[in-house]
């Protein structure tokens, strides 16, 4: 049976500010896969190259943006 997860911080936030996920595979070259995990896993962690690629297009969104707002360490 398929765990059920809720939309992840990251994802609500991206969806708020307008942004795809085809948008984020385009902007930031992370598998879609990865991505869609990202926006709904409210569980998955990243490697630290994704974060770091996710980090690029947050602080474009808002330079206040930190990863620990986004997922829990």
């Amino acid at each position: 049976m398929p765990r059920i997860t809720s939309k992840s911080k990251l994802g609500k936030y991206l969806m708020k500010k307008g942004y795809t996920q085809t948008e984020i595979v385009k902007v930031t070259n992370i598998a879609r896969r990865t991505v869609s995990r990202i926006y709904n896993d409210s569980n998955y962690i990243p490697s630290g190259s994704t974060i770091k690629k996710l980090m690029s297009i947050l602080k474009k969104i808002d330079p206040k943006n930190k990863i620990e707002d986004f997922f829990n360490f």
